[in-house]
């Protein structure tokens, strides 16, 4: 049986390197996977001593940053939910940024 979840905003998904900058020294590298106007989904972090509600700062590797709150955290996996929505050119951005640092694999069809 699946189960239909209706969402305020559209999901991307992503794999954008990210480091996750927390309050007193919590910070941490990992991998944007999803993003949305709203918040965020971040995987493989190298810790997950992120506590809820906790203030934390999402930074790429270009140097934006997003101010958000923990909204869960576990098994190095953490939601975010940022302090502001983003615009749609700030999406774009993102998104294009999330393109250009994937490696342009060489792929050929046929048999």
């Amino acid at each position: 049986m699946s189960v239909l979840t209706i969402r305020a905003y559209k999901r991307y998904a992503t794999r954008l390197p990210v480091q996750l900058k927390g309050g007193e020294g919590t910070d941490a590298s990992g991998l944007l996977i999803e993003l949305s106007q709203q918040g965020a989904r971040i995987s493989g972090l190298s810790h997950s001593d992120f506590e809820v509600g906790e203030e934390v700062a999402i930074v790429t590797s270009s140097g934006l940053e997003f101010p958000g709150n923990i909204r869960w955290a576990h098994d190095g996996l953490a939601g975010i939910r940022l302090q502001r929505s983003l615009h749609l050119p700030e999406m774009r951005e993102l998104l294009d940024l999330n393109r250009a640092e994937q490696p342009q694999l060489d792929v050929r069809y046929g048999t």
